[in-house]
Formats: structure tokens, sequence, C-alpha cells
């Protein structure tokens, strides 16, 4: 799914899944015209190029990446009173966030901060709130503020997608997942955001949480196992162990040397300078041959429900 396509791309493409055609003017997007004159998944009605319509090859694709995520997208919006209309300039993964600070509302409200440290912490840029008016209102409306306060910038928040009866507690590094919540729907579980500087939340787990088993999904790079590290000796204080969820097959991995990644392996030190008893010789293996080929795998790039599955 291409995370720039926004609620005016995303509205027209479930018209022409439902009604066949779109007169939207989306043909000049890159990801719409890379649908039509790459992957000849749409085209372009002959007696009427201003009309985008469905090849035989839409429907399936549609259905595969972006159904649900109009679906529950178009249900959230609707819920929240804000209006799903074609002028949102929202993208996907704009609203997955929405979903996501809606799901945690009571708890960010009660830890007041920063528009800039707002920002930076949900949607991962400083001045994104301040340079996109209708994410900034539609996180206004949620919060049923109209500003956020300048008084507080301690951020230990309490980021959690709740079941009231959950197999397992998931923690994870970054925050992707708890963006969509039909995973906990899924898989029965409870998902936690425990990842960077929020690790002192691991204090606050009631008893019911810690007699669950816990699995943490994290970057497979340096910075996430020692994290990993970090919360398992934390748990234990707490008389309680936590297990790395394994990588699907295939893992997609990538060089810890691309531009936005900044955690590079160790070579100076065996295993990187990380525990060895703090892993399986399963991970074990996995490890030394991401320092080997100093690669890493992103998180993002797992199929969670599958992983939370295979260890239930």
């Amino acid at each position: 799914m291409n995370k720039n396509v926004t609620w005016k791309e995303l509205k027209a493409l479930d018209d022409i899944y439902r009604l066949k055609k779109s007169r939207a003017l989306i043909q000049s997007h890159p990801y719409i015209k890379h649908l039509i004159y790459e992957k000849g998944i749409l085209d372009l009605k002959p007696d009427n190029i201003k009309v985008i319509v469905p090849t035989d090859r839409f429907e399936s694709f549609y259905e595969k990446e972006f159904k649900r995520a109009f679906e529950e997208s178009k249900k959230f919006l609707l819920k929240n009173d804000i209006k799903p209309t074609a002028n949102k300039g929202f993208t996907i993964d704009d609203i997955k966030t929405l979903m996501f600070i809606a799901e945690n509302k009571e708890e960010l409200r009660s830890h007041p901060t920063t528009i800039e440290d707002f920002s930076n912490e949900f949607f991962d840029i400083s001045k994104y709130l301040k340079n996109r008016k209708s994410v900034r209102d539609a996180v206004f409306k949620i919060l049923n503020i109209d500003r956020f306060s300048l008084d507080i910038k301690e951020n230990q928040w309490r980021l959690v997608i709740d079941n009231k009866n959950p197999k397992a507690v998931i923690m994870c590094e970054n925050k992707s997942y708890l963006k969509q919540p039909w995973i906990v729907e899924e898989t029965q579980v409870k998902l936690w955001y425990v990842g960077g500087n929020n690790i002192a939340i691991i204090d606050d787990i009631d008893e019911s949480d810690l007699s669950k088993p816990i699995y943490y999904s994290c970057d497979w790079d340096l910075a996430g196992l020692q994290i990993f590290i970090r919360i398992k000796a934390k748990l234990k204080k707490r008389n309680t162990d936590i297990q790395l969820l394994f990588p699907n097959e295939p893992h997609q991995r990538v060089s810890t040397y691309i531009p936005y990644h900044n955690s590079h392996w160790d070579l100076s030190k065996t295993l990187s300078g990380l525990e060895l008893e703090g892993f399986t010789k399963k991970e074990l293996i996995l490890i030394r041959s991401l320092i080997e080929t100093e690669e890493w795998i992103e998180e993002e790039s797992f199929d969670i429900v599958g992983m939370i599955k295979d260890v239930l």
C-alpha cells in the first residue's frame, strides 16, 4: 500500500471498485499514474479520458491493498465527526495515526505537551501538524482541545490497544502496528508501545498483564535488540520474562546504511555488544548473519498477524 495516497485518491479508488468508474481528478498523482501506465491496473475510458475505469486486475488488487483500510478509515472518520470528503489531505498513514491517537486519547489528554513534541512523537516530523491543517484539526477534534499546552514535555504515555481477555501481550518497538487496531481483533492480544524512551512505562504494567505470555516485536538492528535486552532486565525484576517475535520467512533484509536508518552494528565487539544469554540459538544465528552482512530487518516489514498466530 502506498502511504502517500490521500483520502481523495482512496475515495476515488473505492468509487472505481463499487461504481466501476471515477471522475475524480487524480490522474496526475504519481501512484495513480503508476497504476495506469505501468501496472495496467487502471485505465482511462477511451471516449472520455477524464474518467478512470478498472481493468480486470483491479478488483483483486483493491481488495488486497485498500478495501479494508478504506472501510475502517471511513467508519473511524464518521464516528469522530470528521467528514470523509475528498478535499481532506489525509494520507493513509495519517488516518492510521489518528485512529491510534483516538484509541489512547484519555492517556494523551492527561499528559499535555507541545505541538512540536506531539507531532514528532506521532508523525515523526516536529512541524508536521503545523503544516497540515486538516490533520491538525482532526487531532484537536479527537482530543477535544483547541491547542497543546506548552507546560509539560514529559512523554511517558501508556499507549495501548486493549483487549478484554488477551491471549498474550505484544510489546512493539514502533507504533505502526498500534495504528492498525484490527490486529487485536484477529489475534486476541493486547498491544503495548514500548520502545525508544518509553521503556519506563513497563513499571506500570499490572499483574494481570504480567500473567500472560509476553512477546516483543522490534526492528532487528542493534538499537531494537538493545531495547529488548533492557525490557527483559526490567521484567526480570517483576519475576516474568519476554520473548522475541521471530521474523517471518522470507526475511526482508536491507543494508543498515540507508538514508533513514541510523543504527549500525558494532563490528568491534562480539555479537555487537549484545548479551548472548538474552537470545535463543535460532535468534543468535539470525543476529550473527545480520551483523556479518551489515543488514537489518525492519519491524514494519513483518506479517505481524502471522507471527503472533505462530506462537499462540
